[in-house]
């Protein structure tokens, strides 16, 4: 079955419009669009298709393509022609684009990097290719994890430890893996604070938030209003076995 009844009730919604609006504005008659948005009318004419389009604001290859999913409904102009997108694919570009070139670049090695196979380790054990992040706040390097339990099957990306906040969970120098969304109560996380990276645990009581440290010997951090405080992801384990990729020539 064609996905484009799908799409045409996914627009639909995202507009906040109902058919009785949709016929209005469009011209087309209700009985017309009733039929098309049920699925009743199998080919619709293009001249009804047309206006509909204008109305929701969709191209009319968003509808008739099944490959496109029903969240790919923003066009972008590019080389080839025009490209639908995503909300989440537009938000990554916006946020590229507000990129200085020099972090722009460096966006662009992350990409290219996550795109390409890692192969495979000796033996059998499949290897994930990853970005390790340093807390120093360098450039990510990409790193081979052997998946051999399961940090390293969910990792979404890793960071290496540069001090001594972990311990003695985790030592200094350390790789540990992480994973997206936010940690649990008893969890360590990654956070951006005011853009300093650290791994903390988040406490909340009585409207005070604090990040604490395993080592005593870092002070808890209490929060402010004014804070920026950001989650990256949750600490799911230190790596064994991973190892750096060799950049090629």
């Amino acid at each position: 079955m064609s996905m484009m009844v799908e799409k045409l009730a996914y627009v639909k919604k995202l507009r906040h419009l109902t058919t009785e609006e949709i016929a209005r504005l469009s011209g087309v008659p209700l009985g017309t669009l009733n039929k098309i948005f049920s699925g009743q009318t199998k080919s619709p004419a293009v001249g009804p298709m047309d206006k509909i389009t204008q109305v929701l604001r969709v191209p009319i290859r968003y509808l008739l393509d099944d490959e496109l999913p029903p969240e790919c409904w923003v066009t972008a102009a590019a080389q080839d022609g025009i490209v639908l997108l995503s909300p989440e694919e537009l938000r990554i570009l916006l946020q590229i684009r507000q990129l200085d070139p020099c972090r722009r670049q460096t966006a662009g090695l992350m990409l290219a990097l996550l795109n390409t196979s890692a192969g495979r380790a000796i033996g059998s054990v499949p290897v994930k290719r990853t970005l390790c992040w340093s807390m120093g706040g360098h450039n990510p390097r990409a790193l081979l994890v052997p998946q051999v339990d399961r940090a390293s099957r969910e990792e979404d990306f890793a960071v290496l430890l540069s001090d001594s906040s972990m311990e003695p969970l985790y030592p200094q120098g350390a790789i540990l893996l992480c994973r997206q969304g936010e940690p649990g109560p008893q969890e360590y996380g990654v956070y951006l604070l005011n853009q300093e990276l650290l791994l903390r645990r988040l406490v909340r009581r009585r409207g005070v938030r604090r990040l604490l440290a395993p080592s005593l010997a870092f002070p808890d951090l209490y929060l402010s209003p004014e804070d920026q405080l950001d989650c990256l992801g949750t600490v799911l384990g230190q790596a064994r076995g991973c190892r750096w990729e060799q950049a090629k020539d």
